[in-house]
């Protein structure tokens, strides 16, 4: 009789820890859901432990657009790139400036799902054609309508994360 209280007790406890951790999960799900707006992209000093404006990336565009059933879209332009006119100065410009223009206008659709503090995003289709399939992962942290975005990997260079603000 003792014995199978307890087990009917760990079951409960079970069955309640489950809940807890899946609505834990909607609630960051439906947190991401809507447009969101680039801000700012963000710094980390080591020494001083505290975030800076990254001033190579100032002016950047962008925006992500979760749909809260696991599908997001994201696009990010360097400052100007909307009053970027080709006819205007494609003679002065080399193809290589060109280029690295256009490079630097990111565009994926992925799918995404969020574990913990963490974000995974699986990409679907880029303007980056290397990092289709790529499973892109992310620390995320909310501070009101700010979401902020740390990419857990980083590539020749300092911690950076991105600053978004929900669209109302």
């Amino acid at each position: 009789m003792k014995l199978s209280r307890n087990i009917y007790c760990l079951l409960f406890l079970l069955l309640f820890v489950s809940a807890k951790s899946q609505k834990k999960t909607a609630t960051s799900v439906e947190q991401f859901k809507g447009l969101w707006i680039l801000d700012k992209y963000e710094l980390y000093d080591s020494i001083s432990k505290k975030w800076s404006t990254e001033t190579a990336r100032m002016g950047y565009n962008g925006y992500i657009l979760f749909d809260g059933n696991g599908h997001m879209a994201l696009q990010i332009t360097p400052a100007e790139y909307a009053d970027f006119d080709i006819n205007k100065r494609k003679d002065s410009l080399g193809i290589k400036v060109l280029a690295n223009y256009y490079n630097n206008n990111l565009i994926f659709f992925a799918n995404y799902k969020v574990d913990g503090n963490e974000i995974e995003h699986e990409v679907l289709s880029s303007t980056n054609p290397e990092s289709i399939g790529a499973i892109l992962k992310r620390d995320f942290e909310f501070k009101g309508k700010t979401l902020y975005l740390t990419p857990k990997t980083r590539f020749n260079g300092p911690k950076i994360r991105m600053k978004w603000v929900k669209v109302q």
